[in-house]
């Protein structure tokens, strides 16, 4: 059975509880169908980034649409490499 997230990549999102409020940076899912996400501050503290923190997905509430972020490309292999030297 899958589950779809509730909340998308870039969100911005309030835990109820806390208040916290960050950008959706990473989602997980757990095999009892838990879902849990990142959230990670907009604001420094004392100049400095705060940590990301994990809530899970019901005590969440949508504060704004995510912002659409072109896909570039960031490096790594360009090509399928064929053939190995290992056998």
């Amino acid at each position: 059975m899958s589950y779809d997230f509730k909340f998308e990549l870039g969100a911005k999102v309030q835990d109820m509880f806390t208040g916290f409020e960050g950008i959706v940076v990473c989602r997980t899912q757990w095999i009892h169908n838990c879902n849990t996400y990142g959230l990670q501050p907009t604001e420094l503290k004392d100049g400095v980034p705060q940590e990301r923190q994990h809530f899970d997905e019901p005590q969440l509430t949508l504060l704004s649409d995510p912002v659409v972020i072109e896909h570039r490309h960031t490096g790594g292999p360009e090509k399928k490499v064929k053939v190995t030297n290992r056998m």
